[in-house]
């Protein structure tokens, strides 16, 4: 079976893609259909129950009939020059990799959104295997593929087959499968059941989240012994990018007592949605620009914008100029005003709430889990209780707060006007550290691999250990007043857009080097783009665009990849208002007032609205809803009629 040889006449073998115990499996140029596949095909000279079970496994694959399982397109026999012959199934091809191609989890709306879609995916997949009276026993990220469109395949049902033909083999105590994701009872060799995959899909998707399994050990047995008797680390502890709503699904698949997990695969996928609603409503809304990465994307705006008309319109005690934000979680709005007010509203245009502080709140707040964090320009920063206002803790620097307070790892991350980043226990607001850039920062900072990225105005990005504040390294950039934003291209890879103030846009690739962001080279720079034109918005991103406004009223799209432009865009009025991505859409608003919705791969127009009122705050897209803030201080909500 060498490279180059053909099967049956049929299959042209191209490239050795794995090889187990008892087969080997290539990639293969199928002539009759002019498409590439995988062949598995025995070993010669195996032992007649070998083969047996091989085969076994084609015809348990081959009633298995679900999107999320790999398929058997042949199966057939090819005969040897001495005249042995060898058994052989052909599979679709999966292309994306193992599922830990995911991960780890950074936050990001793009990349959270897809591990919650294949999560899901895979575990409707599990229940579906179960249903069958199927209980796979080896789930490994080696044996969950993506394919082209990067949803899950099962595959590789080979210790099915195996325990199927020698059932008392699980009785009798001996354990059958992988240690880094086999269950307690599995482990212990007590028995094996649906909920034992269920630990397992738990462990592998534990892995894609952190970059590494709940146990690790220098022996099986070690591990083994982890699995049966120590708590899981927390997710969060090994990963904080890791949502809450996420750790606490992955914490339920890895409890010991199986009767204390999900019951089936349906029971996993449910929980993975209500993950995903937490996840949106409580991470992605309630931080500025949609996260730590700063992507600008929000994933639930309206879905149709073409009648989009004004649901409600509330005034405010002052004016909202740049660089606010409307910000939001669950049903709850926040903005700040010059008046020196944080205003909460209902997302019915119903008031809540109005805290004070003694000086202009224009940055942007945040929420978290019954509070909000907001900044003053007298340099307070205050965590409020939503329930009754009152203040859990305050925190004086010495010059006003500009940035959104950003959350990470129980920390909360708030840069000052005179070049601080502070990082305040969140829980007590003392200050863990505080690190001084080289001149004023107005940009909020960037958090992606374990580094906080903060550009101040002398013309420096800097990186720093999250957690200590250590610097990691700087780079001259030029001056910034808009926040950068980050997409992550790949595992452990990332491109940064910052935006200079006098235009010019640089991308640079960044690298999860020894678990910190490093630059991805000595000359990490991707591209270079001048807009020609001063910037004080900050730019929106996601894995294929980047859109971008310049102060006279141009936004433009240009490709992530290579910064060519794909089109163009002029509103009416100067830009300052950082663009939004939701839905398809790009959000904008200028500061004559002028709203509009643009298809973000056409910049086609498909919604517009001119209002007297000028908007220098970053619109909110949540809930079907555009909720924007203008300078004269109304906040008005526009959503799609209701039939």
């Amino acid at each position: 079976m060498e490279i180059g040889a053909t099967v049956n006449d049929r299959y042209v073998l191209l490239a050795l893609l794995g090889e187990g115990g008892s087969a080997k499996v290539y990639r293969a140029r199928d002539n009759r259909l002019d498409r590439d596949v995988a062949v598995k095909v025995l070993h010669p000279h195996l032992p007649e129950g070998d083969r047996a079970r091989f085969l076994r496994e084609v015809r348990i694959l081959a009633r298995l009939t679900h999107p999320g399982v790999v398929s058997v397109l042949d199966l057939g026999e090819t005969r040897q020059a001495n005249g042995t012959a060898r058994a052989f199934f052909t599979m679709p091809l999966l292309t994306g990799g193992p599922i830990t191609a995911l991960g780890p989890l950074e936050d990001a709306p793009g990349a959270l959104a897809h591990f919650l879609t294949a999560a899901a995916f895979a575990a409707r997949a599990l229940g579906y295997i179960h249903a069958q009276g199927i209980v796979h026993r080896d789930l490994t990220p080696g044996n969950i593929l993506l394919d082209d469109a990067g949803m899950p395949r099962i595959m590789d049902f080979g210790l099915v087959a195996l325990s199927e033909q020698s059932r008392q083999l699980t009785r009798s105590g001996v354990t059958l499968g992988t240690p880094a994701y086999m269950a307690p009872e599995q482990a212990r060799g007590v028995g094996v059941g649906p909920r034992s995959d269920l630990y397992a899909l738990g462990a592998v998707l534990y892995r894609v989240a952190c970059g590494s399994p709940p146990f690790v050990g220098d022996s099986d047995q070690s591990v083994l012994f982890q699995h049966v008797y120590e708590k899981v680390p927390d997710p969060r502890d090994l990963n904080p990018a890791v949502p809450d709503a996420v750790a606490r699904v992955l914490l339920a698949l890895l409890a010991k007592n199986p009767d204390d997990r999900p019951e089936s695969g349906e029971a996993v996928a449910h929980l993975w949605a209500l993950a995903r609603r937490d996840v949106w409503a409580e991470h992605m809304r309630g931080q500025y620009r949609g996260g730590r990465a700063r992507t600008g994307e929000h994933p639930d705006g309206p879905a149709r914008v073409e009648d989009l008309r004004e649901a409600w319109s509330v005034p405010l005690p002052g004016e909202v100029t740049w660089p606010a934000a409307v910000v939001g979680e669950d049903d709850l709005l926040a903005v700040g005003t010059r008046g020196g007010q944080l205003v909460l509203m209902h997302a019915s245009g119903r008031p809540y709430a109005t805290y004070a502080a003694r000086d202009e709140v224009t940055a942007p707040a945040t929420f978290l889990g019954g509070h909000i964090l907001y900044g003053a320009w007298d340099g307070t920063l205050r965590r409020v209780r939503l329930t009754d206002g009152q203040e859990a803790w305050q925190h004086r620097a010495r010059a006003e707060f500009t940035g959104a307070p950003t959350l990470w790892g129980g920390r909360v991350l708030a840069a000052s006007r005179d070049g601080h980043l502070h990082a305040l226990d969140v829980r007590s607001g003392e200050l863990a550290w505080a690190y001084r850039a080289g001149g004023p920062v107005a940009a909020s900072p960037v958090v992606w691999a374990g580094a906080a990225l903060l550009c101040d105005e002398n013309g420096w990005l800097h990186a720093l250990d999250a957690r200590s504040g250590s610097p990691l390294w700087k780079v001259e950039v030029g001056t910034v007043h808009a926040t950068p934003a980050l997409v992550p291209t790949g595992p452990g890879e990332a491109v940064l857009i910052v935006p200079t103030w006098p235009g010019e846009m640089h991308a640079l690739r960044l690298s999860a080097a020894s678990g910190r962001a490093r630059l991805a080279s000595p000359d990490p720079t991707l591209w270079t783009y001048d807009l020609e034109d001063e910037v004080w918005a900050a730019p929106a991103v996601t894995q294929e665009l980047v859109i971008v406004a310049g102060w006279s009223g141009t936004v433009r799209a240009l490709r992530l990849a290579d910064g060519e432009d794909l089109w163009a865009h002029t509103v009416e009025g100067r830009v300052t208002a950082s663009p939004v991505l939701s839905a398809g859409m790009v959000f904008l608003a200028s500061e004559e007032g002028e709203l509009v919705a643009l298809d973000a791969q056409t910049g086609v127009v498909r919604w517009r609205r001119r209002e007297r009122e000028g908007v220098q705050a970053t619109p909110l897209a949540a809930a079907g809803t555009l909720y924007v803030a203008f300078m004269n201080g109304t906040l008005r909500a526009y959503r799609e009629p209701v039939a």
